[in-house]
């Protein structure tokens, strides 16, 4: 029973939210539309090959070309190897959980993204744990590289692999 009252206060709260930070016009129309039964149409899913993502994908591609981020991982001596590899293991883990849990629960065995928090409750912030932990790792291990341009090089390299990781799925 008091499982449910948290989830009745959580949808209140997220309801509260959602009509103080958005536009209230829209969202109560498609909220009533949606509610009364009558046909409204739901958001569309914006498409994953959209400009923004090309323009983050060449973003990416450009950095790491001019960067030359697999030379200096490789071949560069001031590199801090223990914070590097320290860091590569974080978002290895960090990698695995979104691997067990977009592919193998998604696709394989066609489990919803709402059921992972009840299936698996600690995976998400485990993964979340372990990719600041990781890009704090590699920012430490990479700064004598590249300095302040350390975390702008690693965020837009980031948003090149999210951005290939939404276009394939």
């Amino acid at each position: 029973m008091a499982n449910y009252e948290e989830e009745v206060f959580h949808r209140r709260v997220q309801q509260k939210f959602s009509e103080r930070f958005s536009n209230e016009s829209t969202n109560d129309s498609n909220f009533n539309q949606n509610k009364n039964g009558s046909s409204g149409n739901p958001a569309a899913k914006q498409s994953p090959y959209c400009i923004q993502n090309f323009l983050w994908l060449g973003l990416a591609i450009l950095v790491f070309y001019f960067s030359d981020f697999g030379k200096v991982v490789i071949y560069d001596q001031r590199i801090k190897g223990s914070w590097f590899w320290t860091g590569s293991f974080f978002m290895g883990l960090h990698a695995s959980i979104a691997i067990f849990l977009i592919f193998w629960l998604s696709f394989w065995k066609k489990i919803s993204s709402e059921e992972w928090e009840n299936k698996y409750p600690r995976a998400v912030p485990i993964a979340t744990a372990a990719f600041i932990l990781g890009i704090i790792c590699l920012s430490v291990s990479l700064w004598p590289v590249w300095g302040w341009l350390t975390p702008v090089i690693l965020l837009i390299l980031f948003m090149g692999g999210v951005v290939i990781i939404a276009m394939l799925g």
